[in-house]
């Protein structure tokens, strides 16, 4: 299929981008109360960061640059959150299927140096400093162990809302021994203060939520809603001195969080108008406007149209050097100064297009 275009990108407006037409960060300011910020982004590194990846990450530096650039006062921080207990292996015994994950195997460190690689660019290209908080620490934290135990105390609820094909509260926790877990979450069981997995090879073996819960894991809606209850914990509590902004892509906005996050957070006592801020990054999507799929690409070879170098960062940089992640920043700075340009999807084509007007 050929398909041709003018080559004109035209930016209609409407909703968001007709409010936001000229500024948002002074109303992003004028939801922030204390000096300090942490700009969250998460991402799980078992592959190099494809260019949807790339795009959120450069867009939370940007955005952290821009908010400085504003208000003096303000002390930006990228937070990277990293999902260390995304499946690594998977297995399916007895009819129940069990994954290992990134940390046991030990595959965590396959790419971990090129997400270093990148925040490292960006920090001395923005004067932006950034940190790293893993699963465990995220766990540790006293606010997310209070939504924790919030969550299962409602876990009926909650599991039938975030779990439409099992209905099951998917929490997993590795096996201490082998590192199975069971995915769906299908054979765990509950008392008022224990949770007892099952291994298919060393047997049942339990935590006690009242005590360290850093090594649970969570699928995505779940981990979404805890992560959004204990930031806006931590964003009201005089305990701490900085408050905390996630930035994600726009394939989870709408829908998703109305019905998965808003609304169940409401149920658990969350007051919703005060809940964490998420700033959505646009987009990446393909000829047809579905998103550019990391998975596609490494399981079934998609996109053998792209140039290699909109793929991942791995082929980028062999391309371009830190050119590529220059031309890029340039590129998301344009939609924070013409914020209109931000409530909208991008091909990747529009990207090589860009691309070429720096090369």
């Amino acid at each position: 299929m050929n398909i041709s275009c003018d080559g004109i990108v035209n930016n209609p407006l409407g909703g968001a981008s007709y409010v936001f037409e000229k500024e948002i960060i002074p109303y992003l300011l004028g939801n922030l109360n204390k000096n300090k910020l942490k700009i969250s982004v998460g991402a799980q590194p078992n592959s190099s960061p494809h260019f949807g990846t790339l795009e959120t990450i450069t867009l939370a530096f940007a955005l952290a640059r821009k908010i400085e650039d504003y208000d003096p006062k303000k002390q930006v921080t990228i937070l990277y959150e990293v999902i260390e207990t995304a499946p690594s292996e998977t297995i399916v015994i007895d009819g129940i299927k069990y994954q290992k994950n990134l940390n046991f195997t030990g595959k965590i460190d396959n790419y971990f140096g090129e997400y270093i690689d990148i925040l490292d660019y960006y920090k001395n290209k923005t004067n932006i400093n950034y940190e790293i908080r893993y699963q465990y620490e995220f766990n540790a934290h006293p606010e997310t162990k209070s939504v924790f135990k919030s969550i299962l105390n409602n876990r009926e609820y909650i599991s039938e809302k975030l779990d439409q094909k099992y209905k099951n509260l998917r929490v997993r926790m590795s096996c201490p021994i082998c590192g199975l877990t069971d995915k769906n979450s299908v054979l765990n069981k509950y008392t008022e203060d224990t949770i007892t997995f099952y291994c298919p090879e060393h047997g049942n073996y339990s935590i006690n939520v009242n005590d360290d819960i850093s090594k649970i894991e969570y699928n995505s809606p779940l981990r979404n809603l805890i992560r959004g209850m204990s930031y806006t914990a931590v964003n009201h509590s005089h305990d701490y001195d900085y408050e905390i902004l996630r930035i994600t892509g726009s394939d989870y906005a709408g829908f998703y969080q109305e019905e998965l996050r808003y609304k169940l957070a409401s149920y658990l006592g969350c007051n919703v108008y005060n809940m964490s801020m998420i700033f959505y990054a646009p987009l990446v999507v393909d000829w047809s406007g579905a998103k550019l799929s990391k998975s596609l690409y490494v399981k079934e070879g998609a996109y053998q149209d792209i140039p290699k170098k909109f793929i991942n960062y791995s082929f980028l940089k062999e391309a371009l050097g830190y050119k590529g992640l220059e031309i890029l920043y340039d590129i998301v700075l344009n939609w924070i100064n013409n914020p209109y340009m931000l409530f909208r999807h991008y091909s990747i084509y529009y990207f090589m297009e860009e691309f070429k007007k720096y090369e």
